[in-house]
């Protein structure tokens, strides 16, 4: 007997709806995230306002403490910036991958965000068993 069952393959579960106390959480943490994200950006452009400053002064008078204090300007800038990217890479929503760039083992996530890093090949130890070769 032949089984003629279709399986209908663009079904889906219809989404249940959100609780009101699992809402509350959700807008309390995006509350909490575009607070940190206006924090790192007025942080950015204070470290901008004095790399600018550090910067005129050393070019004014160019003495060890006046370069020092430039470059730990301009780290300080570097630093706030990445900070701000690390807050605005996770306030978006995570993408799938596309997929020419789905890894054959299911490594999407990782690859998506940059952290996967390809394991190190073990080098296999020589077998004690040695094999003879006829010349």
């Amino acid at each position: 007997m032949k089984l003629k069952h279709k399986i209908n393959h663009g079904w889906q579960r219809p989404p249940e709806p959100i609780s009101e106390a699992y809402q509350r959480q959700v807008d309390r943490s995006t509350e909490k995230a575009e607070t940190r994200h206006r924090q790192a950006q007025k942080a950015v452009e204070r470290a901008q306002r004095a790399a600018q400053r550090a910067d005129k002064q050393a070019a004014r008078k160019p003495t060890a403490r006046t370069l020092a204090a430039r470059d730990e300007a301009q780290r300080l800038v570097a630093q706030r910036l990445e900070e701000l990217r690390k807050i605005e890479a996770l306030m978006h929503a995570p993408q799938r991958a596309q997929p020419e760039a789905v890894h054959r083992t299911g490594r999407q996530e990782r690859l998506e965000v940059g952290e996967y890093q390809k394991p190190r090949r073990r080098k296999t130890p020589k077998s004690p068993v040695t094999t003879r070769r006829n010349p």
